[in-house]
């Protein structure tokens, strides 16, 4: 996944670095902005992937959570999502689950499905490209 993420980036001369002190996830670096990676596997019944709140930290301009379509067992889009982005309570896509009981359960949540794609396709990676190198 690190390899298919890397060579699609360069496709735009961005290059991606791992981060010295990350956190688990927030590994990565494009310039500046840092990576939050996640994969979501089409080929199985899976149709949204979660994070947790406590993993990705404070929502901010410059985080990015890059999400990788997994399609016939390979690597084959990637998503660059602003992770303020997620907060967006209108959306059918970005889902903020919160567990008062228990808050390191807290998550943000991303649907895949056919009727997100259109919308997550502002998210593409050739459409993402100048907010990574502002």
């Amino acid at each position: 996944m690190i390899d298919f993420i890397k060579s699609e980036l360069k496709t735009f001369d961005l290059e991606l670095t791992s981060k010295q002190n990350g956190r688990e996830g927030v590994d990565f670096l494009i310039g500046d902005n840092q990576l939050y990676l996640k994969s979501i596997d089409l080929d199985t019944t899976q149709r949204s992937i979660k994070i947790a709140k406590q993993d990705l930290g404070e929502l901010r301009d410059k985080l990015f959570v890059a999400l990788i379509l997994i399609i016939d067992k390979e690597p084959k889009v990637v998503y660059l999502i602003p992770s303020k982005n997620l907060s967006q309570s209108d959306s059918n896509i970005f889902i903020e689950n919160n567990v008062s009981l228990m808050p390191s359960l807290s998550n943000w949540e991303i649907k895949v499905s056919s009727n997100t794609i259109q919308e997550l396709i502002k998210y593409a990676l050739e459409n993402m490209t100048d907010k990574l190198k502002s």
